[in-house]
């Protein structure tokens, strides 16, 4: 084993973390490149226990911040809203978790080999999920005039 953490000793990172990022800093302090490393860390397994079916089940964790930092970047990004919420498939859903996941882990390889992408990481990842929900508006319109 090369690379080991302890968990217990990150603490949490929920939705009220994350609003407070984003009331004293701006929305982008919620993209990985801006967060800082335990955030980081347990944002990865939150990611990873949401592709894997695991919180899923129902019952809404409010100390989990990957589900609302997801919809809230599909937001920024451009999804459609209708009142107070979100107008995002499950399929558009289930690609931009896997697309922040990846950016996410990105980051953390990035950061224990001291590397810096050409382009920052959350840059990359606001254009991804554009044209995510581009694809997503093309289909629906191709499927209301078929």
């Amino acid at each position: 084993m090369m690379l080991r953490l302890e968990k217990a000793t990150l603490g949490k990172f929920g939705a009220q973390d994350m609003m407070g990022l984003i009331t004293s800093r701006g929305w982008e302090a919620i993209l990985p490149d801006a967060l800082d490393d335990n955030h980081l860390l347990l944002v990865s397994d939150q990611f990873r226990d949401l592709l894997s079916g695991v919180g899923w089940n129902g019952d809404h964790d409010p100390a989990r911040a990957a589900l609302p930092l997801t919809l809230l970047l599909l937001s920024k990004a451009g999804a459609k809203r209708s009142g107070d919420s979100l107008e995002v498939g499950l399929e558009t859903l289930q690609e931009a978790l896997c697309l922040l996941s990846t950016a996410v882990d990105r980051e953390i390889v990035n950061r224990m080999l001291q590397r810096q992408d050409t382009a920052p990481i959350g840059t990359g990842l606001i254009q991804g999920l554009q044209m995510l929900i581009q694809h997503a508006v093309e289909q629906t319109d191709s499927e209301c005039h078929a």
